[in-house]
């Protein structure tokens, strides 16, 4: 074998992984699924609480409509401006502004579970940088479809949040 046929044959296979490597790290199974975290001024939560729920808070079993007990220390956070929770497909937040509004809770990117940003009156995906404002747009992709938005109403007299 003559040096300049080795020489391209090194050079094509050097190629070969190179492009491998490239590709594998495009592939949606090596997206790792960051977990909610409450720094920065973010605020996130826990899933798979249901002390103090009532109804149903999972897309796949059908309409969302259920009932969160804010007397229940699952959903505490709630009675602060500014914070969140993860319940089930949603996240339910509390503004700065005292207001609460109610969305899913997957990036419609690629599934990640947003995170509430109060500072920045927003949801945020950590794993691609998506942005959506508080009724769900798109404010930057690369997600292209909204958040859906779910409507809340607030009973003080028993101080429960029904999202529907």
């Amino acid at each position: 074998m003559e040096r300049k046929e080795f020489l391209s044959l090194v050079g094509v296979s050097v190629g070969a992984i190179i492009l491998q490597n490239c590709m594998s790290g495009c592939a949606n199974s090596s997206d790792p699924t960051p977990s909610n975290n409450n720094n920065n001024g973010n605020t996130g939560g826990t899933g798979g609480t249901t002390t103090g729920l009532t109804g149903n808070n999972t897309i796949s079993k059908g309409t969302i409509d259920f009932t969160l007990d804010l007397t229940s220390a699952s959903f505490a956070d709630l009675k602060t401006d500014g914070k969140a929770i993860v319940t089930g497909d949603v996240i339910v937040a509390r503004t700065k502004a005292g207001n609460y509004i109610a969305v899913a809770k997957r990036c419609t990117h690629e599934g990640t579970t947003v995170d509430f940003q109060a500072d920045n009156n927003r949801f945020n995906c950590s794993n691609h940088g998506s942005n959506f404002d508080l009724t769900g747009k798109v404010l930057n992709g690369p997600a292209a479809s909204p958040l859906t938005q779910f409507s809340t109403s607030f009973d003080s007299a028993k101080n429960t949040l029904r999202v529907s």
